[in-house]
């Protein structure tokens, strides 16, 4: 009796130290849902540095901002909706080449993610996770298969399928993109509210929605930092591209930046 008191109470504190409402990564999503009741914000911070089109006439940086409130509608559903924004500025590089810079809103996202297995509980945590944005004459439909597992209080283990479905209305004529992404992390806890791990991104691009045409494929690794506390948590983390194809100097600068970083930080209430 004694024993199995002690085992569920050991049971009991891994599970609130793996919280279920902060993220360990800033590119990778684990199967974890908001609990029911629970509302949470959170600020999105994404810089990334390229050339636009591949074009070495200007270096361009790119502030990608997302604010999230987010809702647990049962303990397997979350709802969340986004306001985006971006700021781009491109420098020159040449002479006779000018500098400019702008502002704009990026329209707005809703999200719906629903908990199949639990990682705590299950082999492995198993969630579908559905984002569908409108910016006007842009519309992206995007879907998720979510995988992580958390092992005891130390390690937590993630992995995405990703396939994303892109409109871009101009002229009378659509444009039409698809993407194939895939992603995979792990963290290490270091103490209660620290921990670090490294991500891993395979992004894909793609003219047509069924994958027709191949445009462009960047592979990113890097590594990240979290601190999770009782009412907020940060997760920041560094990507640069280490290969791609078409391959120029053995990246791809087309369709994709040479570097990325995001900052997301999030608020429970």
């Amino acid at each position: 009796m004694k024993r199995t008191l002690l085992l569920t109470v050991c049971a009991a504190g891994i599970l609130a130290t793996v919280r279920a409402d902060e993220r360990f990564f800033g590119y990778v999503y684990e199967s974890e849902v908001l609990p029911k009741g629970r509302w949470e914000f959170e600020q999105w911070l994404t810089y990334r540095k390229g050339f636009p089109d591949g074009d070495r006439n200007f270096s361009e940086h790119i502030w990608d901002f997302r604010e999230e409130i987010e809702y647990g509608l049962t303990d397997q559903l979350s709802v969340s909706g986004y306001l985006n924004f971006r700021f781009d500025q491109f420098v020159a590089r040449k002479e006779g080449f000018q500098d400019s810079s702008d502002f704009e809103f990026e329209g707005i996202s809703a999200e719906l993610k629903y908990q199949l297995l639990n990682p705590n509980t299950k082999p492995v945590g198993l969630a579908l996770y559905f984002e569908p944005t409108y910016n006007g004459s842009e519309q992206e439909l995007e879907y998720k298969l979510l995988l992580s597992k958390n092992l005891g209080d130390k390690w937590v283990l993630a992995a995405n399928a990703v396939y994303e479905q892109e409109w871009e209305h101009e002229e009378g004529e659509t444009e039409k993109e698809s993407v194939l992404e895939f992603t995979a992390g792990a963290a290490y806890r270091l103490t209660p509210n620290w921990s670090v791990g490294v991500e891993g991104r395979y992004h894909a691009v793609y003219e047509g929605l069924g994958f027709d045409e191949h445009l462009g494929t960047g592979w990113f690794v890097g590594p990240n930092v979290h601190y999770g506390s009782s009412k907020w948590w940060a997760t920041f983390t560094v990507l640069p591209q280490v290969a791609g194809s078409p391959s120029d100097e053995g990246i791809n600068r087309t369709e994709h930046q040479t570097f990325e970083t995001r900052l997301i930080f999030g608020i429970n209430f």
